[in-house]
């Protein structure tokens, strides 16, 4: 350690096994972030648990709790649009900074971030399980992030639960061309207005497709819409306009937020959001889908536009609760744990939540277990990928484009 680092107490790097073993922790420009992050993985977690409990193994939960879980699906937009607000960041300040998006070291971190794990994980289940010929031809969809683009139908791909990174790659893709036409643009004025009309086209797009070729099955309205990404960009967008709220305007917002009332002018609004995404039924059975159209990308867009103002700009007990050492720990082995769950789920947790079932074991006691048996082998494993795979990858990543 330099002179000058003793001198102002900086803890020495671990060496060694120490080293070897420990953390390449997340970024910990926005802490409360991380606690967020870790409560939208065991949201997405519960709902896969949930869902091929009772839809794809007909283990008779209640209705009403499988209901109430399933509408708890707004984990995953919560992921998107802090991916837009990251990478909007990041943009952002590397135009700032350097006047350029450095196009280079921009796509070799992501790449280096994302693709090892992802790789290994989809290598090893196509190596491991009996593949149908279906799956077979759509391999190579699955290679190219281009999952959200074929059937997600289990007996028709491997990594169904993929589409959703490569909806992630896919705007990592373009996303460059729109931060070099906003930078292009004169006024922050046209900046916020072109970031919005992209924001309403996505959900212009689900309307047409919802009155263009209705009446819809539920199942095939959600395979329509849901994972596409010209049906599901707007949560990305949100979160690049977020990024340009705070980047740009972000000392103006936290001195509006200060007072009391200009909070709650943002919390009843991300409540109402929240309420309408938990009780689709609200305005009548007969207009639930429309209520999807409307919920899958805008609603949850707005929620968290109007909540994460306020927990960006708090310094209450929640943000500093979620701001605990222990969730950025967590959220570092997010991904991998992302990547595992749902065979964890489908070779580990669900024989044996069968088995414990069928001696008689309350469904009340066994679905809880199954969830936190399944997010404690998940972080394990998780863990194991960020040691043997993430970590070398991230010294690739800052030796390349750090």
């Amino acid at each position: 350690m330099s002179a000058p680092a003793q001198a102002l107490g900086a803890p020495a790097k671990p060496s060694g096994l120490r080293a070897f073993f420990a953390l390449d922790l997340l970024d910990n420009r926005y802490p409360a972030l991380h606690g967020l992050r870790v409560l939208a993985i065991v949201s997405v977690v519960q709902y896969h648990v949930t869902w091929i409990f009772w839809g794809e193994q007909g283990i008779p939960l209640d209705r009403d709790f499988v209901d109430r879980s399933l509408s708890i699906f707004f984990g995953m937009d919560l992921f998107f649009l802090l991916s837009g607000f990251l990478i909007g960041s990041i943009l952002l300040r590397s135009l700032q900074k350097n006047g350029t998006q450095d196009l280079r070291r921009f796509y070799l971190r992501r790449v280096l971030r994302t693709f090892p794990s992802y790789y290994v994980v989809l290598t090893i289940l196509a190596l491991a399980l009996p593949l149908t010929a279906t799956q077979r031809a759509h391999l190579p969809y699955e290679y190219t992030y281009l999952t959200n683009f074929v059937s997600l139908h289990r007996p028709d791909i491997i990594m169904f639960w993929g589409w959703s990174l490569s909806l992630e790659e896919q705007f990592y893709l373009t996303v460059p061309i729109l931060f070099f036409v906003l930078h292009r643009l004169r006024s922050e004025r046209a900046r916020f207005g072109l970031l919005g009309a992209l924001f309403f086209a996505a959900l212009v797009v689900r309307l047409v497709i919802y009155f263009r070729y209705r009446p819809w099955n539920d199942f095939i309205l959600y395979g329509a819409l849901y994972f596409r990404t010209h049906t599901r960009f707007d949560t990305l967008v949100a979160g690049i306009l977020l990024a340009f709220m705070h980047q740009r305007h972000g000392e103006a917002l936290g001195r509006f937020l200060a007072r009391p009332l200009h909070r709650a002018l943002l919390a009843i609004p991300a409540l109402t959001c929240l309420w309408l995404l938990l009780n689709p039924a609200m305005f009548g059975e007969e207009h639930v889908q429309l209520v999807h159209v409307f919920a899958w990308g805008t609603v949850t867009s707005l929620m968290y536009l109007c909540a994460l103002p306020l927990l960006l700009h708090g310094d209450g007990f929640l943000h500093r609760g979620l701001s605990a050492p222990f969730f950025r720990r967590a959220a570092t082995l997010g991904y991998g744990v992302y990547l595992v769950h749902i065979p964890i789920i489908d070779h580990v947790v669900l024989p044996a939540a069968k088995a414990l079932h069928a001696k008689g074991v309350s469904l009340l006691l066994v679905w809880p277990a199954s969830l936190a048996a399944t997010m404690l082998i998940s972080f394990v494993i998780g863990y194991l990928m960020h040691v043997l795979i993430e970590k070398p990858s991230l010294r690739l990543r800052e030796r390349f484009a750090g």
